[in-house]
């Protein structure tokens, strides 16, 4: 199975990267394919509202950019997980960013989705709040990712308490359960 999974947060080798790592290598394990991509190296020059995407004017995407060449690789893949860190309130600005990307995927002219409908998801929220403050973010990405592009899920980790880069080492439990969720990707 191939998996492409996305983290949406400016702290290189933080909670949520430490996270998606852990899930990835449970991946890996099982014999899947998984390539990891850090959202704030990607230079996001975000959507434009241009059109372009829902009048099949280009494939994907109009915008030139890192973000684009992606995207058929998302096209292409079996699985797609997406870490964000919880940043006031709700998902970080980068994940979001990446999120208004996919929109070349939804098909606004009938409400239904291309390329992603069947496809598998997994996402990963960490948050300084406990693990329930921010439930309201994992519930948004499933309705966008179940809801709108008609994606089954494979797992949300949600992860609280985790306010220093590396907090999320002092929850063993959590990386396991990670590992445990990219292992059982079937």
């Amino acid at each position: 199975m191939k998996v492409i999974a996305f983290v949406g947060s400016s702290r290189t080798d933080g909670n949520t990267s430490k996270v998606v790592g852990a899930v990835c290598a449970g991946m890996k394990e099982s014999g899947h394919s998984v390539e990891i991509c850090n959202l704030s190296e990607l230079d996001n020059k975000g959507c434009r509202a241009c059109g372009s995407c829902q009048a099949g004017k280009v494939e994907y995407c109009a915008v030139d950019d890192r973000v684009t060449a992606l995207l058929p690789k998302v096209a292409d893949a079996d699985c797609i997980v997406l870490g964000t860190p919880v940043y006031m309130m709700h998902l970080s600005g980068t994940a979001k960013n990446f999120i208004d990307r996919l929109f070349a995927f939804y098909v606004q002219s009938n409400h239904t989705a291309r390329c992603l409908p069947g496809k598998k998801y997994i996402t990963v929220t960490c948050s300084g709040a406990p693990v329930g403050a921010f439930n309201n973010v994992t519930e948004y990405l499933n309705q966008l990712f179940e809801g709108a592009f008609q994606m089954k899920n494979s797992g949300n980790i949600i992860v609280g308490n985790v306010l220093g880069k590396d907090d999320v080492l002092n929850q063993r439990d959590i990386l396991k359960s990670a590992e445990d969720v990219g292992r059982k990707l079937k």
